[in-house]
Formats: structure tokens, C-alpha cells, sequence
């Protein structure tokens, strides 16, 4: 595991900050002795300040509990649970621990961290990884925790217990997602993964099938442990220096297992969230493949031929020198696209077609002329356009005699219409007067032509 320990900042040996006192017996009693004293009081002062804390302190610059800021120090502040938050398993254990006194103890715990420090530089990581874990679990919500969890990842780190290591990385990145140990971290997980992952493709087991033999990986699942540490790396440290190749590195997992809608994610990532990556290039073109790739066919949805077709011309337009023999086959896959695009239209027509809704077929067929002229779909097109000529639009209905017997039928001309109680129609009973019913607003009525009676018609 040589390359995957490379991979990050090895673990630095602290040493012991040592000041040198120099004695004054030969000074004369002058201002140049005042100004000495003065300076070397200063020294003095700056020197008992710096070195309050362990060698640890002093190394990694871990800073006293007592010096965080307020505005810091709410991070690590330990808060008593209240109402029935306290009967929960691991407030009652917590409780048990004080009560036979395991409870917080900074002066035990730093005991802890500093036997943990020595076993590590003496390479027992096994007992190094326990003693810091004692110096975390006996001082909670602090930097000492911090940095205690830190370092008994590292410590089953360099065991080769990757799978302790992932998972105590992944404690520490939960219960302080701002650690100073954040990019140490994401470049143990990256390489855990990176590992991990060559692991599998030497040899590939089932999921369900356990691992008793190899310590360096999980017991199930190597690949999908594998996926989850760069995982890991993207989301907790997004900014950071591998976020990019982490998510390039998943694509490319995805890919080889012809996994195509989750590569094409992946790639998307890598394209949207890191423009200035190096994978642009990469993410661009292996995106177009997995678009075509995810495309089923004209009888399905037709997003990823369009997606497919603006990732090609954003292709081209990017990266007008960088692509060399690419570019001559992306040049071929847009036709590709253009002409599965027609065939989609032409089947979508003859669909319409083959129902007896010529409009719809009409409207389909015309959209093939227009986006696809000069080519053999704009041909086939333009035939079935002359052979639907003089056809209807819509189809003859086939439960007319269900449907007509509730549609009101045109009266207008026609002597048939609503009767009156007498069997004759009200058509047939307009006999009363015009001045049977007049105008209640005081106009006049409606001229009579010349020669009428007002009276009768």
C-alpha cells in the first residue's frame, strides 16, 4: 500500500519546544542592560504563552479549550440534554460512565493522547488507534477529540486497516465537517478508495459474498465501499483539491459496468460543478456516449438524443483545438443523432397514420420536410404527404349512434321542433298580436310595412 500511503501528509513527529536562558551576572547596569532586559522579558512572556499547551499543541497548533472565541467555541461546547432527550441509549450511557467514574476527564485524557502519540512514532498502531480512542470517549466535544479521532484513523491507516480507517474518517468528518484535518482526511479516503477499487477489478466478488481472508478490505461489498469514499471526497470537501477526480473517478467505475444513467450524472458533475478541471475534456466526450448510449430507441423518450445533440455542439465549440481525432467523430455522431431524430418523427407519423388521424399524421410528416430537407426521411415524407391527399383529419366516429342521440338537433327551416300541449308546434302558434305584448318603456313599436294590418298577419 505504498502508493496509497503517499497519498497524503505522513503523521509529523512533535517535538519539544526547548528555550535557553541566558544568565545576566556579566551585564553592567546600563541602559543597553535595561534594553536587553526588556526584550528578554518579552521573550519570556510570548515563550509561557506559546507553550501552555502539549508538544502536540505546539506542533499541529491545536489551540487551548480556553482560547477559542466565542463565536468558535459553541462547536465544541458540551450541551446537557434536557426532558426526555436524557433517557436516550446513549445519554443513559453516558450517565452510567459518570456514574462509576468513566466519565469526561481532560487530564485523563490527555494521559491517553500522549501514550497514543508515543505508541504511534514507535509503529504499534494497533495500540496507538485504542489509546486515542480512550482519549476521545473520555473527552468529548473539544479539540482534543478532534484530533484524537483524527489520529486513530491515521493510526489503523498505516495497520492497513482500511475499513477502521474509513469508517473513523467518516466519524470525524460528521461530528466536525470544518476540521483542520479536512484535506489529510479526503486524501486517505481518496486513496482508500483508489485501492479499494483496484482491489475489485483484480478480482470481483459478488456483494454477498464475504471477504474472510483479506484484512486491507471490507467483508461485503468492496466495490460499493469503494464508490462511497469518493463519495465522500466530493461532498465533504467539494472545493477541495480531489473533488474532481473523485467524481470523474465514479463516472469511469459506472461506465465500465455499462451503468450509463448513473456515468452520465457523474460526468455531468464534473462538466457543471468544475469548469477549470482537466477532466473537462474527458467528462465531454465520454458524456455524449453515455447520452447515446441511455437513448432505447424511436419508441421511447427521446431526452437524451437531444441532450446528446447540444453536448455535441457545446463540444465542438469548447474545445476547437483540443479534440484532434475526435472532433471527426463527433462530427459522426451528431449525424447519428440528426438522422435517429427523423426516424423518431417518421415513426411518430405513421403511428398517427396507421389510427386514421391523417391531421396529426400531416403535421409530423411536414416536420421532417422542414428540419430534415435534402436527406432520404425528407423523400419518405414527402411521399406519405401525397398519399394522405383529399384524406380527412379526423377519423369517422365509430359510436356515432351513441353519440348523436344526445346532440341537439338544428330546428332552423324545418317544421319539426318542441310541440306545445296542443301537439302543434310553437312555430305553428303565432297567432297572438304584436300589441299583446308591448313595449313597456314607451317606444313605439316596429314599423309596419305599407299596406299591413297591425292587427292581423
Amino acid at each position: 500500500m505504498d502508493d496509497a500511503s503517499s497519498s497524503g501528509p505522513a503523521l509529523a513527529i512533535f517535538r519539544h519546544s526547548k528555550f535557553v536562558l541566558l544568565s545576566t551576572s556579566d551585564l553592567r547596569h546600563s541602559t543597553f542592560y535595561r534594553v536587553v532586559c526588556l526584550f528578554a522579558g518579552l521573550a519570556l512572556s510570548l515563550a509561557a504563552i506559546g507553550c501552555r499547551g502539549t508538544p502536540i499543541d505546539v506542533a499541529k497548533g491545536r489551540p487551548l479549550d480556553s482560547d477559542i472565541p466565542d463565536d468558535v467555541k459553541s462547536d465544541y461546547d458540551q450541551q446537557e440534554p434536557t426532558g426526555w432527550a436524557r433517557l436516550a441509549p446513549e445519554n443513559v450511557g453516558k450517565e452510567m460512565k459518570k456514574a462509576v467514574g468513566l466519565g469526561p476527564n481532560q487530564t485523563i485524557a490527555q494521559g491517553f493522547f500522549d501514550e497514543g502519540e508515543k505508541l504511534f512514532v514507535a509503529k504499534e498502531y494497533d495500540k496507538a488507534a485504542k489509546k486515542f480512542a480512550s482519549a476521545a470517549d473520555r473527552w468529548p466535544n473539544s479539540t482534543m477529540e478532534e484530533d484524537a479521532m483524527f489520529l486513530e484513523a491515521e493510526s489503523y491507516f498505516f495497520a492497513d486497516r482500511y475499513s477502521y480507517a474509513e469508517d473513523e474518517y467518516g466519524e470525524l468528518l460528521k461530528k466536525y465537517p470544518n476540521t483542520r484535518h479536512l484535506d489529510a482526511t479526503t486524501a486517505r479516503e481518496f486513496a482508500i478508495g483508489r485501492y479499494w477499487q483496484q482491489k475489485d477489478e483484480q478480482y470481483h466478488r459478488w456483494t454477498l459474498v464475504a471477504n474472510w481472508t483479506d484484512r486491507t478490505q471490507p467483508m461485503f461489498d468492496t466495490a460499493g465501499h469503494s464508490s462511497n469514499c469518493f463519495d465522500s471526497v466530493r461532498v465533504n470537501d467539494p472545493r477541495g483539491p480531489l473533488a474532481d477526480a473523485a467524481a470523474m473517478t465514479e463516472g469511469n467505475i459506472f461506465f465500465k459496468e455499462h451503468r450509463w444513467e448513473d456515468a452520465d450524472y457523474y460526468y455531468g458533475i464534473v462538466r457543471t460543478d468544475y469548469p477549470k478541471s482537466k477532466y473537462q475534456l474527458q467528462a465531454h466526450l465520454l458524456g455524449v456516449q453515455c447520452k447515446l448510449m441511455k437513448y432505447q430507441g424511436p419508441g421511447y423518450n427521446s431526452k437524451p438524443l437531444e441532450e446528446a445533440n447540444q453536448l455535441i455542439d457545446q463540444t465542438l465549440a469548447q474545445f476547437p483545438s483540443e479534440l484532434g481525432d475526435e472532433r471527426e467523430r463527433l462530427v459522426k455522431a451528431k449525424a447519428e443523432v440528426k438522422a435517429q431524430m427523423a426516424t423518431r418523427d417518421i415513426r411518430l407519423a405513421e403511428y398517427w397514420e396507421k389510427g386514421d388521424h391523417y391531421g396529426a399524421a400531416r403535421i409530423y410528416y411536414a416536420q421532417v420536410l422542414k428540419d430534415y430537407p435534402q436527406t432520404q426521411f425528407a423523400d419518405a415524407a414527402k411521399t406519405k404527404l401525397a398519399a394522405l391527399e383529399g384524406k380527412p383529419n379526423e377519423p369517422p366516429s365509430r359510436l356515432a349512434f351513441l353519440t348523436d342521440w344526445a346532440k341537439p338537433k338544428d330546428t332552423a327551416g324545418t317544421g319539426a321542433g318542441p310541440t306545445g300541449s296542443g301537439g302543434t308546434t310553437l312555430a305553428q302558434q303565432g297567432t297572438q298580436p304584436a300589441a299583446a305584448n308591448p313595449a313597456s318603456d314607451g317606444q313605439t313599436q316596429q314599423a309596419q310595412a305599407p299596406g299591413s294590418n297591425p292587427g292581423t298577419r
